[in-house]
């Protein structure tokens, strides 16, 4: 049986979310069974992302009722649903509740888990084989940036046969070399990459890490063989990220690649655009492409005030 993959709820549909579920012949699984309404900046009328998050809860719920096993890479509500009932006898892997943490998501784990009627297993660099199937998780990493409050999240590597399907959950980008090492050195034919949060540029997230983001997508694609290489979540939630992300889509073309988001592989259009031409700007009115020479120049910024080391210029300059 060839690996089935059905692509159940993310960012670039409308909603917070990047939930999808994963047929082998030994199991079916559900991984990041959560969602949320998106953002005051996502322009959708209040109508229509409440219809749209009714819509793809139903989904996932669906997606869960006809699964064996349920991954949550984090414990935010765009990642899991807290209704114990949709796990119910299940085999659940989650991130460790206790060890690699901030109080915010042990908080939220602890509502979840007590009482939970469920196999419940923690998978923090672990790997689980059924049959033939293989789901192996990367060690705690950053949820963004070093030392960002947000905490950690684990990625997911689900391998049949040859088919190997890599989903980073929550990197931001992937902002950090550390993480870039791993997406690169696990070499996924189907890659889900969350993408950096664009929309919270300038008072979150700086213009640095996005230029750091930008090198590691570009290295990914240049030195993985991945066949669909999925961009959504979080670089979806900004109407103006196809040109801050414009290195990112020249360096897939220099390739003869494709970096697709969910909606378009589905043979639609991404929510944020479509949204966009149909009802008008909502924080952002005027913006240029983030080209070669801004990267280098917000990074060179950022290695004379110390705040990331002068290798990330010459990087850009390579780019």
């Amino acid at each position: 049986m060839i690996m089935k993959i059905e692509l159940v709820a993310f960012d670039s549909l409308g909603v917070k979310s990047s939930c999808f579920k994963v047929e082998t012949e030994d199991c079916v699984i559900v991984v990041d069974p959560g969602i949320a309404s998106e953002t005051g900046s996502f322009p959708l009328t209040r109508d229509e992302k409440i219809f749209l998050r009714r819509k793809y809860e139903a989904d996932i719920r669906e997606a869960c009722s006809s699964s064996e096993v349920i991954i949550i890479t984090h414990y935010h509500y765009d990642h899991h649903i807290p209704d114990r009932s949709l796990y119910d006898g299940k085999t659940v892997l989650i991130k460790d509740p206790n060890a690699m943490i901030n109080r915010s998501q042990k908080s939220r784990a602890s509502k979840l888990l007590i009482g939970l009627n469920a196999d419940v297993r923690v998978a923090d660099g672990k790997t689980f084989t059924l049959g033939s199937t293989k789901i192996e998780f990367s060690s705690p990493l950053w949820h963004g940036t070093e030392g960002t409050n947000l905490g950690y999240v684990i990625m997911v590597t689900i391998q049949d046969g040859d088919k190997k399907l890599l989903y980073t959950s929550d990197v931001d980008g992937p902002v950090l070399k550390e993480t870039t090492d791993f997406i690169v050195k696990i070499n996924p034919d189907i890659l889900v990459l969350d993408g950096p949060p664009t929309y919270l540029l300038g008072y979150i997230v700086a213009y640095y890490n996005l230029a750091r983001s930008i090198i590691n997508i570009c290295r990914i694609l240049e030195e993985t063989e991945t066949e669909t290489f999925i961009l959504d979540h979080h670089a979806v939630r900004d109407y103006r990220y196809p040109d801050l992300l414009y290195e990112v889509y020249r360096k897939a073309e220099d390739l003869d690649r494709r970096v697709y988001t969910v909606a378009e592989l589905l043979d639609g259009r991404t929510k944020v655009l479509e949204a966009y031409e149909r009802n008008g700007p909502t924080r952002w009115r005027s913006w240029k492409p983030f080209r070669k020479e801004d990267i280098v120049d917000v990074l060179r910024n950022a290695a004379e005030n110390g705040l990331v080391p002068w290798r990330w210029v010459d990087e850009a300059l390579n780019l």
